[in-house]
């Protein structure tokens, strides 16, 4: 009897471990990570459920990518190899300011890919996309190399919608993905103006932005909607439930822009797609009040200024390197200087400056 008793429990516990989905998470970053223990809410958000998330975390105050990539225990940690996901977080000026953007952020984001993919080949780097000031504002930063500064920003979207392109830029030139908690951020305020998600210093997040952070991340790393996971009673049912819908709204509504494939997402095992005619398919994407309109099957590219309005175009090529570069208020036909490749647009309205980013592949 006891024997089958222990048979009993030995299968239970078996079953458990197989149903269990656990994964390790590095992160480094800064401030804006350990305020509130971002890391920690994620894990909580997982109570009543099967998954496990296994953190570490390296955010002293302030500190950059280069200053990641010059520490010796963060190099030593990304070494360990254990790692499922690893999420790396700017400083939170470094973005806005084109010159630390292009010359700082931009190749120590690389650095840091390359080493965590050459250690953890089936690891998934996550930038962690941050969040503009609650008023904007000028930016002004001195690492050592002179004094930088952003545009005077009008306002937080004005702020963040920089802060969006940086961090898309990183993803698509190292096809890694974007957690767009700042673009979560954005949207929040949209729908509810009162809300208030910056800490008193107008910086760092309260609360309540960082469990929208959570819930943004808890979406990425499980490709799960985190509408109605766990809140503990630092925040109400109906804020809970509004910040885990913005979440959901905002990751699973624009997977291409954070550069997460819908194929990592979707099982199509038993789906039947042998009716689909993929002859001369062209795809328009809608950017606001622009439409981006590639065609597959040759290296044209359409940009479409659907209001006329002033716009200026940029297109990179995955090194970031500008290909194009033009002033606009019609629509404008391209031709790519190669047939294959990913290709990123940067459509600025010239009016408030807002940044639209779209990824073009030519296979």
């Amino acid at each position: 009897m006891r024997r089958y008793l222990l048979l009993a429990i030995a299968l239970f516990l078996c079953k458990i471990s197989f149903s269990q989905e656990e994964i390790n998470v590095l992160f480094l970053g800064n401030s804006y990570t350990s305020v509130n223990n971002l890391p920690q809410i994620i894990s909580e958000l997982t109570i009543g459920t099967e998954k496990i998330v296994k953190y570490e975390a390296i955010c002293p105050g302030g500190c950059t990518f280069f200053q990641h990539v010059a520490n010796p225990t963060v190099q030593a940690k990304i070494r360990e190899g254990k790692w499922d996901f690893v999420v790396l977080q700017e400083q939170s000026q470094l973005p806005s300011i084109d010159y630390y953007r292009h010359n700082s952020m931009r190749p120590n984001y690389q650095i840091l890919h390359d080493t965590i993919m050459h250690y953890n080949p089936d690891a998934k780097v996550v930038g962690y996309m941050t969040w503009g000031r609650q008023y904007g504002g000028q930016q002004c930063v001195n690492y050592g190399e002179g004094l930088y500064c952003s545009a005077d920003f009008a306002d937080f979207n004005h702020m963040q919608d920089t802060m969006s392109a940086a961090y898309c830029e990183n993803a698509y030139a190292t096809d890694s993905w974007v957690a767009p908690v700042g673009d979560a951020w954005k949207e929040a305020f949209a729908l509810d103006s009162t809300l208030i998600l910056h800490s008193f210093d107008e910086s760092h997040p309260n609360y309540e932005g960082s469990y929208l952070a959570a819930c943004v991340f808890y979406s990425v790393f499980f490709k799960e909607s985190p509408i109605n996971v766990y809140h503990n009673e630092s925040i109400n049912d109906e804020k809970a439930l509004f910040l885990q819908t913005v979440a959901n709204d905002v990751v699973f509504n624009n997977l291409e822009k954070w550069n997460i494939e819908i194929e990592t997402i979707i099982d199509t095992t038993d789906i039947d797609t042998t009716f689909i005619d993929t002859t001369n398919i062209v795809t328009p994407v809608k950017v606001k009040n622009y439409e981006i309109i590639s065609n597959p099957n040759d290296n044209s590219l359409i940009i479409k200024n659907n209001e006329k309005s002033s716009m200026t175009i940029k297109i990179f090529d995955i090194n970031g390197a500008i290909i194009f570069e033009r002033r606009s208020k019609d629509d404008e036909i391209f031709n790519l200087p190669n047939s294959k490749g990913i290709f990123i647009i940067q459509l600025t309205d010239n009016r408030n400056q807002n940044h639209f980013i779209e990824k073009i592949i030519k296979q």
